[in-house]
């Protein structure tokens, strides 16, 4: 089956545009392009687990898996590029002022000319603490959004949600198996996280909340998008608890 694919870059520039649009509103992307890419990407890997490693502690910068955080202050931001598993232990890749390294949960580490303890590391994040750190690393939970119905939250293939300041926008859906990407922004400091082929059961931080992807409907998308046919996909996520 073919599953028509907008390109992540277009994507997440209109939902950084979008993101400056009124509290609470749903903005909608940009115009639909005359014909999507309709290949099909083979599926990664499943991931061995286990899905988190070591304890949050007591605050902690949040670094989103394919996102950035910065620094506190005032030392840059990090980067978590990527992830590995075995079944009993987690790694992460991490990047820092031109210096990356591949670190375990527990771990001391120096990156960028800051010295970090890798707190722990999940699928979704990488919590790093200093002695700078502060519990409020990534903002507090939002009250208004995202609207949420019996705790599930709906976001559709190619139209970002937004909030006053954070977004979030589904940039594609694959089948054999189902999963999804999902870009996250925030207004003030732009690309947050990009969770790429996440599959139903696997968790994602966004906004200060942990969401579990509940459901995928990869729509039909195996025909033009401008074609009365043609539906696009979605995904459900459920709330799952404060990061």
């Amino acid at each position: 089956m073919r599953i028509a694919k907008l390109g992540g870059a277009l994507c997440l520039m209109a939902l950084v545009t979008a993101c400056g649009a009124t509290a609470g509103s749903r903005a909608s992307g940009p115009e639909s392009p005359a014909a999507p890419t309709t290949s099909r990407v083979p599926a990664p890997p499943a991931d061995k687990g286990p899905q988190c490693e070591g304890g949050k502690g007591p605050g902690g910068v949040h670094v989103l898996r394919g996102g950035t955080a910065a620094v506190p202050g005032g030392g840059g931001e990090v980067t978590y590029e990527g992830a590995g598993a075995d079944g009993r232990h987690r790694t992460a890749v991490l990047s820092l002022g031109g210096t990356k390294r591949t670190v375990t949960a527990g771990q001391k580490v120096a990156l960028g000319g800051h010295a970090f303890t890798v707190a722990q590391i999940c699928t979704y994040r990488v919590v790093l603490t200093t002695h700078q750190t502060s519990p409020d690393q990534q903002g507090a939970p939002m009250s208004n959004w995202p609207t949420t119905m019996d705790g599930r939250w709906r976001l559709r293939w190619h139209v970002p949600d937004n909030g006053p300041d954070f977004g979030a926008v589904v940039t594609d859906i694959q089948d054999g198996p189902a999963r999804v990407s999902i870009n996250a922004v925030s207004t003030a400091r732009g690309p947050l996280a990009f969770y790429r082929d996440v599959r139903v059961g696997e968790t994602v931080e966004i906004a200060g909340r942990l969401w579990k992807v509940a459901a995928i409907d990869p729509g039909n998308m195996n025909v033009d998008v401008g074609s009365r046919e043609f539906r696009a996909g979605h995904v459900d996520l459920r709330v799952t608890g404060d990061a």
